[in-house]
């Protein structure tokens, strides 16, 4: 596979350095995309009303292209950014869908105006991918990053229940497993909530999706390394050890549609239990393999034409991502490349207090007093070892 990745861009014309080549993200993980079969994500899908936010983002933009293949009823896009929605805005009605689509800029932080989006939109599925998920920026601005991550994610939660949506898929991410980022913390409490909310009601199914990095999106290695070899490097890599689970982002959005239609296909037999669902994503890949490969694929040598240098983990990193707990009973679903796990919950009524302090915190810009609340609530993450020797030292879990 490396071979061909290296023929398939060693012509002389077309390699220069100074000028980022296009490469398949796909290749760079060495396995062939999987196979996903779609038709239980078009019965959920089709006909309903369809609402995701963060739909300018790597994932949510991705979401709505499938989701709109599948004909919805109606699909409404929310996002704070106003370039990024434009963007999928423009690129939607581009594509044929400009009388499905509603396009929306709403702060999820803010509750009325959501809450007037839902009003309007009552969405019967509801996909949650708005998130600050970059680890170091929001190590850096913990406040903002609470506010997001679990007051905005509370907002779309409690709006999904109030308006009467069917079902809430909430997509999460592997930090959020024994987090030693404040940003896996974070996601981890969204998942808590979700789980406690999907108990403690018989109307709105909350069903959780947890996946590692998407090759390609925004923060992500891939984009940082196209950009630093076109530059001659030095390309970085904070460790030489480092590794993580990847995807494609079609492949991850695919996932995130099976599992939530496993759920729906399922609902009638199955009660509320807070399910949360574990894309299978591979191997780990090792970085500086990744580094390695992508220098090859533009004709040059590792370590020769361009330099790998070493800058050390950032805060809040890992050298390992674990997508489950060594506690969790994982559950083959029938689908593959999804799994089933079975993470601690607290119920609703001894989270919500906890869930209070936590975004009060972060409203008065509380930092001390937001981690102590964070901790409270998540045990495993410690504010003063984020990125220090305990996670080196942690086992890769599979």
């Amino acid at each position: 596979m490396l071979e061909k990745l290296i023929s398939r861009f060693s012509k002389p014309d077309r390699i220069t350095r100074g000028k980022a080549i296009e490469i398949d993200p796909a290749l760079l993980l060495q396995r062939p995309p999987r196979r996903i079969d779609q038709r239980a994500a078009r019965r959920l899908l089709i006909g309903k009303r369809v609402l995701i936010t963060g739909a300018g983002g790597t994932i949510g933009s991705e979401l709505a292209r499938q989701v709109a293949a599948f004909e919805p009823a109606h699909l409404t896009l929310l996002d704070n950014s106003e370039f990024n929605l434009y963007q999928i805005d423009l690129e939607m009605r581009e594509a044929g869908y400009a009388s499905l689509i509603t396009s929306q800029l709403v702060d999820i932080c803010r509750r009325e105006h959501l809450d007037r989006a839902f009003t309007e939109a009552r969405p019967e599925i509801v996909l949650h991918a708005a998130a600050f998920k970059h680890v170091p920026i929001v190590e850096q601005n913990r406040c903002a990053g609470a506010l997001v991550n679990v007051l905005g994610a509370k907002n779309v939660f409690d709006a999904a229940t109030e308006t009467g949506a069917e079902s809430v898929v909430f997509i999460s991410t592997d930090k959020a497993v024994n987090p030693t980022s404040f940003m896996g913390a974070t996601k981890r409490i969204a998942e808590l909530y979700a789980q406690a909310l999907d108990v403690a009601q018989n109307d709105t199914r909350f069903v959780t999706v947890r996946f590692g990095n998407v090759l390609g999106s925004t923060g992500s290695v891939t984009p940082l390394f196209a950009r630093q070899i076109a530059r001659g490097g030095p390309v970085t890599v904070t460790h030489p050890e480092i590794s993580r689970y990847f995807m494609t982002t079609r492949e991850a959005v695919q996932l995130v549609l099976q599992a939530a239609s496993l759920d729906s296909a399922e609902k009638s037999v199955v009660t509320h239990d807070g399910r949360v669902f574990v894309l299978d994503m591979g191997e780990p890949v090792r970085i500086l393999e990744l580094a390695k490969r992508m220098i090859e694929a533009h004709g040059l040598t590792p370590g020769v034409d361009i330099e790998i240098r070493f800058t050390g983990l950032r805060s809040g990193e890992k050298l390992f991502e674990e997508i489950f707990l060594d506690t969790d009973k994982l559950v083959k679903t029938g689908a593959d490349g999804v799994l089933l796990a079975s993470p601690a919950m607290i119920d609703l009524p001894l989270l919500n207090p906890r869930l209070s302090d936590v975004i009060e915190h972060a409203l008065a810009g509380d930092q001390s007093g937001l981690d102590e609340a964070v901790h409270h609530l998540v045990p495993e993450f410690s504010p003063t070892e984020a990125g220090g020797e305990a996670a080196k030292q942690r086992p890769l879990q599979r």
